[in-house]
């Protein structure tokens, strides 16, 4: 059985919301290879982020994908999301336009290989 592409990123974006506004949410049922790829991927991108003149960069982990925002040099607001880490640990990261930090619906949807962010071109 084949789910659309569209049907699929809307389901995840539900899951990533719904995830992301669990308050308190520590983490302990996550493996610690998990929570390690997370520190050194969170701290990449943001080392990215900055040399791009980037600020208020806030990424947190899910229950196995992280998301979170930052503000580019010219003062528009991103959301930044991965993908469910456990299937699809190298799959393009979802990246948009939002309108401040609790926008989950944003901007176009647009796509970014993880080892590509450092060339994406943020505005």
């Amino acid at each position: 059985m084949h789910i659309s592409i569209n049907l699929f990123i809307f389901a995840y974006s539900i899951i990533n919301l719904l995830n992301f506004t669990i308050m308190g949410y520590k983490g302990g049922d996550l493996g610690s290879d998990f929570k390690s790829w997370f520190r050194k991927e969170k701290k990449r991108i943001t080392d990215i982020l900055v040399s791009k003149g980037c600020t208020d960069i806030q990424l947190d982990y899910g229950f196995y994908y992280f998301s979170g925002f930052f503000t580019s040099a010219s003062g528009q607001i991103y959301y930044i999301s991965s993908m469910d880490w456990r299937y699809f640990r190298n799959d393009d990261y979802l990246i948009r336009t939002a309108k401040h930090y609790k926008d989950y619906t944003g901007g176009s949807n647009g796509f970014v290989k993880p080892e590509r962010l450092a060339y994406m071109n943020i505005k």
